[in-house]
């Protein structure tokens, strides 16, 4: 039997002879060969899954933008496997937790989850269990509150275990504030990721606190990976960050690349470095020279401490990146998120615990349905509220704003037909589609998490990201008709 015909009765079926599925796994590990067979069965059978007709109803380019980056993801995963320096635990965690759990027997687990539940579960949460940080980063999505919170390390580890229990989710987000200032009750996040070894951890951080030792410890638990933020090189890291902040990351790198942990690196591009971020200067640097495995790219929203339409970038400049950004995944193989410009690999908006998706927990228990989404339900807005009342994970995705939200993306893209699905080129809810966004806050009373949530509705208000989002939509409008419906644009 084909590697790929086993890998698809997996995903499709949950079959697979019983010795199977550690069998697959020992090959990835025995030598480069055998790694490569059962990484490129892996790859042709996501392959057939995106290409199958009766299964997929979307248009074949975004079909073909899925294969590109499950192929960009496995090429990664690929070159985790050859750096001779990445720690035995930390490969043995890919493939066991990652590789196995998540990538492929995931997909019938969740398929398992909606034929007994009606709707399909969210694929991971991103929790910010501090907003305590050692650096003060001009425009930090983490909001204008400066009281310090720290969520209960019994809560923290109770959404964890519920999020596995519930939706069979084994992947999950550390954001902050710094993640490594959290401290609760003599425990750390080094306690978390010991605690969940069936999971694994990708965390937000700015890289400052990770010691020789420290990456010593994470290369030995191996279940987590570090995207370390930078703004570009030394002058514009340390210019929104602090002086002498990108020497220590640099220095950070060298100790994870010593130790053995796997890491990336995170940009949030703004109108002044959007170029520098996707040059081959920078990419080369941190990809080649420094040795980072993937790229997440936040583009700089109105939101949190004192936003700003001027930091954004702009619809000339998002619309380059696009095209740059696409280039790399396909012709370099390198993962590069983009929470925007990925959107045609993602079904669109990933926010309000849709299927595949996320949602978002913050250190003082707030729940969100996005990390870019300032706002909560007036219920179901605070987990250990949700808790005490015997409540679950499950209502809190059943939650009305968190349903406004799905069923706003249903209609945008889900229940569509391929002539006639939204733009995914522009699929934000908050960002690209401000003017429904305002209506669905207003419709279930939506609550605001901080004063600058209460300045972005302003900006709606006064027009200025609805005719951001009209300016956009004149570019690209023309580009999604014509490369991903494959129908001609009215003339202007």
């Amino acid at each position: 039997m084909k590697f790929e015909t086993i890998i698809l009765n997996i995903m499709n079926k949950g079959y697979a002879p019983r010795s199977m599925l550690p069998l697959l796994i020992s090959m990835a590990l025995k030598n480069p060969r055998t790694r490569k067979v059962l990484l490129n069965a892996v790859e042709k059978a996501m392959d057939k899954m995106s290409f199958d007709e009766q299964s997929s109803s979307r248009p074949e380019k975004l079909r073909e933008d899925r294969a590109y980056m499950s192929k960009a993801l496995l090429k990664s995963i690929d070159c985790a496997f050859e750096a001779k320096s990445i720690s035995p635990q930390s490969i043995n965690k890919i493939t066991d937790i990652f590789l196995s759990k998540i990538f492929i027997q995931g997909i019938y687990t969740r398929r398992q989850f909606y034929e007994k539940n009606g709707f399909r579960p969210p694929g991971f949460i991103t929790i910010s269990p501090t907003n305590v940080c050692n650096l003060k980063c001009k425009g930090c999505y983490a909001g204008d509150i400066y009281t310090k919170h720290t969520l209960d390390f019994a809560i923290f580890d109770k959404i964890i275990s519920d999020m596995k229990k519930e939706f069979g989710a084994h992947f999950f987000v550390i954001s902050g504030g710094e993640p490594f200032r959290y401290k609760n009750n003599e425990k750390t996040l080094m306690d978390i990721l010991e605690k969940h070894s069936d999971s694994y951890f990708l965390c937000y951080t700015n890289g400052t606190l990770i010691t020789k030792q420290k990456a010593k410890k994470l290369a030995e638990l191996g279940n987590f990976t570090p995207a370390i933020s930078v703004e570009g090189f030394g002058k514009e890291t340390d210019e929104r960050r602090g002086k002498g902040t990108f020497k220590k990351i640099l220095e950070a790198m060298g100790n994870l690349r010593e130790a053995g942990v796997l890491f990336g690196i995170s940009v949030t591009p703004c109108q002044h470095n959007a170029d520098l971020l996707l040059s081959d200067e920078f990419l080369n640097f941190f990809f080649k020279e420094m040795g980072a495995f993937y790229g997440w790219y936040f583009q700089y929203m109105p939101i949190g401490r004192n936003p700003s339409m001027e930091l954004m970038v702009t619809p000339e400049q998002r619309v380059k990146m696009h095209k740059i950004i696409w280039e790399k995944v396909k012709k370099d193989k390198l993962f590069i998120g983009d929470f925007w410009n990925s959107g045609t690999a993602s079904d669109g908006c990933m926010a309000a615990g849709r299927g595949g998706g996320y949602f978002y927990i913050m250190w003082d228990g707030t729940i969100t349905p996005c990390v870019f989404i300032p706002f909560k339900d007036k219920t179901f807005n605070n987990i250990c509220d949700v808790y005490r009342r015997g409540e679950t994970l499950t209502d809190v995705i059943k939650s009305p704003l968190f349903t406004a939200i799905r069923k706003w993306h249903s209609s945008y893209w889900l229940d569509k037909s391929k002539e006639e699905c939204g733009n995914l080129l522009a699929p934000c809810i908050i960002r690209d589609n401000s003017d429904v966004f305002y209506k669905i806050i207003k419709a279930v009373q939506a609550q605001h998490v901080d004063d600058g949530a209460k300045t972005y509705l302003s900006l709606i208000e006064q027009g200025h990201m609805p005719q951001y989002n009209i300016k956009y939509r004149q570019l690209t409008d023309p580009i999604w008709d014509q490369e991903y419906l494959e129908k001609e644009s009215p003339l202007p």
